[in-house]
C-alpha cells in the first residue's frame, strides 16, 4: 500500500505522539520505583525504631521488677498502648500495628486507624491477610507489598520485637504512594496532548512548503523526462538508399524516422563533396553552407 503525502504526515505525527507518551511513561515509572524504594526505607527505619523502643521498655520493666499485677510484659504494653493512643499515624493512611501469635491467630494489641478501631479483630494465621505481620511474627525483617488486616494492598516494613515475641509493622496504603504519580501522569498526559497538537501544527506548517516544492520539482522532472526522446538499440538501415526500417516493418527516410523518435528538426543542405559532384559549375571555394528549410 502506497501512502500519500497526507497519510505520511499523519504517520509522522503519530510516531511523535507515541515517542512522547513512551518517554513520559518510562520517566514516571522510574520515579515511582525510586519513590517506592525510598518510602520502604523510611518505613523500615520507623519499624526498627519502634521495635527497639518497645524492647527497651520491656527490659526496663524486667530490670525494675514491675509492680504491675500481670507482670513486666503487661506493664510494658500499658505504656506502649498509652503512647499509641496519643499518636494519630502518619500520612493519610500510615499506621503502626503490634501483634503476637496466639494459637493459630494473629492477635493485634494496638487500636487500628481504619478498621475495627477499638477492638481489633484477630486474623487467622493461615489466611492471606496481614502478610506483613505474619512475616514479622516469623522473625523476618524487611519490606513487602501485600495485603494488610483489612485486605488492602499496602507497602509495609515488618520487624520482630524479640524481647516479647511480638511483631511490629509500619505500613501505608499503596494507593497513597501511587496517588502523586497518577496525578502527575494525568497532568503530563494533558500537557503531552497540547504539545503534540502544537507540534503537529508547527510540523505541518514547516513541512507543507517543503513537500509542495518537492512535488513541483518532481512534476517538472517528470515533464522534462517525458519530453526527452532518445534512440537506443540497433537500427536496421538500407545499405544502398539509407532508409530505416521501423518497428512495424515499414521503410522510411532517415529524417522521417529521426523526426518521429526524437524532438530534432531537419534542414536540408549540401555538403562540399556532393556540391562538387552534382554542381561542378559552381565555385565552392568561398561557399561555406547553403541550406533550404
Amino acid at each position: 500500500m502506497i501512502m500519500n503525502a497526507k497519510q505520511r504526515r499523519l504517520l509522522l505525527v503519530l510516531i511523535m505522539a507515541i515517542i512522547i507518551v513512551l518517554v513520559e511513561a518510562i520517566t514516571i515509572g522510574i520515579l515511582y520505583r525510586a519513590a517506592l524504594k525510598e518510602e520502604g526505607l523510611r518505613l523500615m527505619e520507623m519499624a526498627k525504631s519502634q521495635a527497639r523502643m518497645i524492647e527497651a521498655v520491656m527490659r526496663h520493666e524486667k530490670a525494675h521488677e514491675s509492680m504491675h499485677p500481670e507482670g513486666a510484659e503487661a506493664a510494658a504494653l500499658d505504656q506502649i498502648m498509652d503512647a499509641h493512643s496519643r499518636y494519630e499515624g502518619f500520612g493519610k493512611t500510615g499506621e503502626f500495628t503490634l501483634s503476637k501469635k496466639q494459637h493459630d491467630q494473629i492477635v493485634f494489641v494496638l487500636n487500628h486507624r481504619h478498621y475495627d478501631l477499638n477492638k481489633p479483630r484477630p486474623v487467622p494465621w493461615a489466611s492471606n491477610l496481614a502478610e506483613p505481620m505474619r512475616r514479622a511474627l516469623s522473625g523476618q525483617s524487611g519490606t513487602v507489598v501485600g495485603l494488610d488486616y483489612r485486605g488492602v494492598k499496602v507497602l509495609a516494613a515488618h520487624e520482630p520485637v524479640r524481647e516479647m515475641n511480638y511483631g511490629i509493622v509500619s505500613k501505608i496504603d499503596l494507593s497513597e504512594v501511587r496517588a502523586p504519580f497518577i496525578e502527575a501522569g494525568l497532568l503530563s498526559a494533558c500537557m503531552a496532548v497540547v504539545l503534540i497538537i502544537l507540534g503537529a501544527g508547527l510540523f505541518i506548517k514547516v513541512v507543507n512548503p517543503v513537500i509542495a516544492n518537492l512535488n513541483n520539482t518532481v512534476t517538472s522532472l517528470e515533464k522534462a523526462l517525458g519530453e526527452v526522446k532518445t534512440l537506443r538499440g540497433i537500427l536496421p538501415i538500407c545499405s544502398f538508399c539509407k532508409k530505416i526500417r521501423d518497428d512495424k516493418g515499414y521503410w522510411g527516410q532517415v529524417e522521417e524516422y529521426v523526426a518521429q523518435h526524437t524532438d530534432a528538426d531537419f534542414s536540408h543542405s549540401i555538403c562540399p563533396e556532393c556540391m562538387a559532384k552534382h554542381y561542378p559549375e559552381i565555385d565552392t571555394s568561398d561557399l561555406t553552407d547553403r541550406s533550404t528549410p
